[in-house]
C-alpha cells in the first residue's frame, strides 16, 4: 500500500472573455480551471507542488494547457490566476508536524527539567538507567535507601544493548537483593558525566 504520492484539486474557475480559440473561428471566450497541486503522506496533505491550468473553448470545446496558447491569451489569464491561492488545508501536514515537534521539544525539556529535580532530590524507587562497564550494554538499578548523605541501590541483574530499551528490562524479579552505596555527589557526578542517563520516577 502506497502512503504518499500527491493529488490535484480544482481551487479557481472561471470564464476569458473576448478570446479567440485558436482551433475554430466561432469560439470567442474560454472556460479556465486552475488545479492546485499537493503532496501528501498517509492521505494528509504536506504541502503544494504547483499548478495546473487547462482552458477550453466554450464553442468547439478543445482543451488547452496554457503552454500551448498565444502570448495574448496568457497574459489575459495572468489577471485571472493571481489570485488563485493555495487553500489552508493544504498545509495540514506541515501544521500537524510543527505541533509534533513542538511537542516532543517540549516534553525533552520538561523530562531534562525533572531528572535534574530527581538527581538534586532523590526518593526511593527511583530507578536510574546508566552504561554498563561492558560497553554497548545498559541496566538499571534502584534506590531502595536513602540516608542523609548516601543513597542505597539494588543493582538490576540484566543488561541490553538498547540505550532506549532498558525498561524492557525494568522487573522486579530482575533486581537481585544485595545492595551498595554511594554519595549522593557520585551520584550527581555519574549523573553529570553520562553514566546514569535517566531517572525514572513512578
Amino acid at each position: 500500500m502506497i502512503f504518499y504520492g500527491s493529488k490535484a484539486s480544482k481551487i479557481k474557475e472561471g470564464t476569458l472573455s473576448n478570446t479567440k480559440c485558436p482551433d475554430c473561428e466561432d469560439g470567442r471566450s474560454m472556460r479556465y480551471t486552475i488545479f492546485g497541486k499537493y503532496a501528501y503522506l498517509y492521505w494528509i496533505p504536506m504541502f503544494p507542488i504547483g499548478k495546473e491550468n487547462i482552458l477550453e473553448c466554450t464553442s468547439c470545446k478543445r482543451t488547452y494547457k496554457l503552454k500551448e496558447l498565444p502570448n495574448q491569451v496568457k497574459e489575459k489569464f495572468k489577471l485571472e490566476k493571481a489570485d488563485a491561492k493555495y487553500p489552508l488545508w493544504y498545509f495540514s501536514g506541515l501544521a500537524v508536524l510543527a505541533v509534533i515537534i513542538a511537542f516532543l521539544v517540549y516534553s525533552g525539556k520538561q523530562n531534562a527539567e525533572n531528572e535534574k529535580r530527581y538527581i538534586e532530590n532523590p526518593a526511593v524507587g527511583d530507578v536510574y538507567a546508566l552504561e554498563t562497564p561492558q560497553k554497548g550494554y545498559y541496566s538499571t538499578m534502584k534506590i531502595n535507601k536513602i540516608t542523609t548523605d548516601s543513597i542505597f541501590v539494588i543493582y538490576n541483574d540484566m543488561s541490553i544493548d538498547k540505550k532506549s530499551k532498558t525498561y524492557k528490562i525494568d522487573k522486579p524479579e530482575n533486581y537481585n537483593t544485595e545492595f551498595d552505596g554511594y554519595s549522593k555527589t557520585e551520584i550527581k557526578s555519574l549523573f553529570a558525566n553520562g553514566t546514569i542517563y535517566d531517572v525514572d520516577r513512578d
